[in-house]
């Protein structure tokens, strides 16, 4: 049997006179083909549609066509956000990624835009780079700020990810760093009087036997876990939680979360329940300020409708609410927070009178400005550290 090459087309003589075309390549063609004809009609349709703002099933802003200067074409600026603009508003976006993961697994791989395809239906997002650089200007920021209040009790709570708590459902041959050693490393570096730093991963790796403390197909972890660190956080500061009954409720059983569109993989759904505590309906009164809005829940049903259902909890991320109870507590709690937070709060409203929240990412003041404007008995620094590790807004909000 003779083979040759002509053109990058293999054919096979099997006889005299006689040739056929790999099936391989045939594939190739036609793949190739419908390619070029999705992108030639979607570039079509993406010139004549309307740009989006945003994009519900990323949850996050799109790009806009970026400002044409001569400086920017210069630098290269303009060429770089032009790409980044077609790429976002590419009308069959979703379509694509969606393509290009069942491609990916085809082909055996087990990643796709920076979230790992894991066993049992999980999607686990990769973990922040740590920088000991990075680290010590966070903590540093942290450190100062506990220094201007020694009397007033303080905890830092850093959740990992799921990257850790489940690190046994990643695809082999995946080895990524410890984040219980980063976290150590950085409760090295904190000091402060009246402090506490809290064994986060402890409390989530004990209760992962019982439940799923990550959603399969989110970032964030799910109420089950929060509770795992509603109790350890409890436990520390001595709140007497046999004086409270829970109560957990399922209000959604299709949830699809960030690393689901991440990866176009629509293979599981998760569910959300909230946590309730005993006769908790109407013992609070919840203040958005920046919002000129006041009510008495602290979820927010009409979420659930959307996409991100995940914003059920608070109604979403605002750069500070203000939770009045009807507790007998005279402790009033700052929480400094990111949205890991959000499904952990309500766990929190029977022992204080006051909580406040506050989540630099969203904050044009100083959080000392909120400390000079409450008597906080009680201060919660409460992150993820893929957040912890990203965001620069927490040492501004803090100077």
């Amino acid at each position: 049997m003779d083979i040759h090459d002509n053109e990058n087309l293999i054919y096979v003589n099997e006889d005299p006179g006689e040739k056929r075309i790999h099936k391989g390549n045939v594939v190739f063609l036609c793949l190739t083909v419908c390619f070029c004809f999705i992108i030639g009609v979607g570039g079509f349709v993406n010139f004549i549609a309307k740009d989006r703002d945003f994009s519900e099933s990323e949850n996050r802003v799109l790009a806009s066509f970026p400002k044409l200067t001569l400086s920017s074409i210069a630098d290269g600026t303009f060429m770089k956000n032009f790409e980044t603009y077609m790429s976002d508003q590419f009308v069959l976006r979703d379509r694509m990624i969606s393509l290009k993961s069942y491609f990916d697994r085809l082909s055996g791989l087990r990643e796709s835009n920076g979230v790992y395809i894991a066993d049992d239906g999980f999607l686990i997002e990769k973990p922040s780079k740590y920088t000991a650089k990075k680290a010590k200007a966070m903590t540093k920021s942290i450190n100062s700020f506990m220094e201007k209040y020694p009397e007033i009790t303080k905890m830092v709570a850093i959740s990992p990810n799921a990257s850790y708590i489940y690190s046994e459902k990643l695809p082999s041959g995946i080895e990524l760093h410890s984040q219980y050693s980063e976290l150590k490393g950085i409760l090295n570096r904190l000091e402060g009087e009246n402090y506490s730093f809290l064994n986060v991963t402890k409390a989530l790796k004990n209760a992962k036997e019982k439940s799923d403390v990550f959603y399969r197909t989110d970032h964030h972890w799910t109420t089950r876990g929060a509770y795992a660190v509603f109790k350890a956080i409890a436990d520390k500061w001595n709140l007497d939680r046999k004086s409270v009954e829970y109560e957990f409720l399922t209000v959604s059983s299709d949830f699809e979360g960030t690393l689901a569109s991440k990866t176009g993989i629509h293979d599981n759904k998760d569910k959300i329940e909230i946590c309730l505590p005993e006769n908790s309906e109407g013992s609070y009164i919840v203040s958005y300020e920046s919002q000129d809005k006041r009510t008495t829940s602290l979820f927010e049903p009409s979420k659930l409708q959307q996409k991100n259902k995940y914003e059920v909890f608070l109604g979403g991320n605002y750069d500070k609410v203000v939770i009045d109870t009807v507790s007998k507590s005279r402790a009033t709690l700052l929480i400094i927070k990111d949205s890991y937070a959000n499904c952990l709060i309500p766990m929190l409203t029977p022992y204080f009178a006051k909580i406040i929240v506050v989540d630099p990412r969203y904050m044009t003041e100083s959080v000392h400005n909120v400390m000079d404007e409450y008597n906080f008995s009680h201060v919660l620094f409460l992150y993820n550290l893929n957040t912890f590790l990203q965001d620069t807004s927490l040492e501004d909000a803090l100077k």
